[in-house]
């Protein structure tokens, strides 16, 4: 059967592909969230807003068509793409859960929710990307110890992320939202949260936590990996690039190593995905919001992703 689906795309011509990949990713959302519609949708339309003109339409269609077209051209996996998707949905998801308690529960409403986009991309990748036919690397194998290493740096990293965004809130996320003008139904899961419910949300960020770590941390092609543009060579810094940009460029090949170049430069990536895709997914679909409050959550996410990125980086150096 794998050969049979893996034969069928192989004779899709290459050209075809990107559009392919965005039509799959379209039809793919739009079916699973109507099969969806009797469990989550009240919820959905509740906190969303309601498209009335076709700018709003634009709008989102046209960021998820730039966003699906970027992982192809960036040579993302499936695997890969799922973990970034994850991580872009996750600055709105937090905020529903946060400030509309009662209309955004974790099941079935925010997993579904993930589920759908998540598939949508994960699906249609993983059919049209060939997998490398000249792979001259030497299998992955795990064991024990790898996967340890792997449940650690999740679990670093969601507490980070839960640490950084639990104190965001209550110090000025919060009111940051209410002075620009948002409807916020409750406010009780940031300043009344007891250790319990810290805990869980902790538990909760294990998936922002293990997507972030498996970008930024970990290479699936090692050196080949497409999805990072490589350094320039050093000789090539000292013919081409003089002055102030060449003085940085040469310290930042000769202080930091090949790993942790990788990983800040896979961090930097993550928060301007995460970034542009929360300001357009809250900005453009929740109800009552605008451009300032959204700046200000996917600003707060940002920031997380680059503390989580710094860790991890030192981690790698240990």
């Amino acid at each position: 059967m794998t050969s049979i689906i893996r034969a069928a795309s192989n004779a899709i011509p290459s050209k075809l592909r990107p559009v392919l990949l965005v039509f799959l990713n379209l039809a793919l959302a739009t079916g699973l969230s109507y099969l969806a519609n009797p469990w989550i949708g009240q919820d959905i339309m509740a906190v969303e807003r309601p498209m009335t003109t076709l700018n709003d339409y634009m709008g989102v269609v046209g960021w998820r068509i730039v966003e699906v077209l970027g992982y192809w051209i960036g040579g993302w996996d499936a695997s890969r793409a799922a973990c970034l998707v994850t991580l872009t949905l996750s600055p709105a998801l937090h905020y529903l859960h946060t400030y509309q308690p009662s209309h955004s529960p974790l099941l079935p409403t925010l997993a579904v929710t993930t589920a759908i986009d998540v598939l949508s991309i994960y699906l249609p990748l993983r059919f049209l990307r060939a997998s490398p036919k000249d792979s001259t690397a030497a299998p992955f194998k795990q064991d024990s110890k790898t996967d340890a290493t792997r449940f650690l740096t999740t679990l670093l990293s969601s507490s980070i992320y839960q640490l950084v965004l639990y104190s965001a809130s209550k110090k000025f996320l919060t009111s940051w939202l209410l002075e620009s003008g948002w409807d916020l139904e409750s406010v009780v899961r940031v300043h009344d949260a007891p250790e319990a419910a810290l805990l869980a949300r902790a538990v909760m960020m294990m998936p922002v936590g293990w997507a972030a770590s498996e970008i930024i941390f970990y290479s699936p092609n090692g050196s080949a990996d497409s999805t990072i543009p490589t350094d320039p060579a050093p000789e090539e810094i000292k013919q081409d690039y003089t002055g102030v940009w060449g003085f940085f460029l040469r310290m930042w090949m000769s202080r930091l190593s090949p790993r942790s170049r990788k990983i800040i430069r896979r961090t930097l990536l993550i928060a301007s995905y995460q970034g542009i895709s929360s300001i357009v997914e809250l900005a453009g679909k929740v109800k009552g919001g605008d451009l300032r409050g959204a700046a200000g959550v996917s600003g707060v996410w940002a920031v997380a992703t680059v503390i989580v990125g710094a860790v991890l980086c030192w981690v790698g150096r240990v």
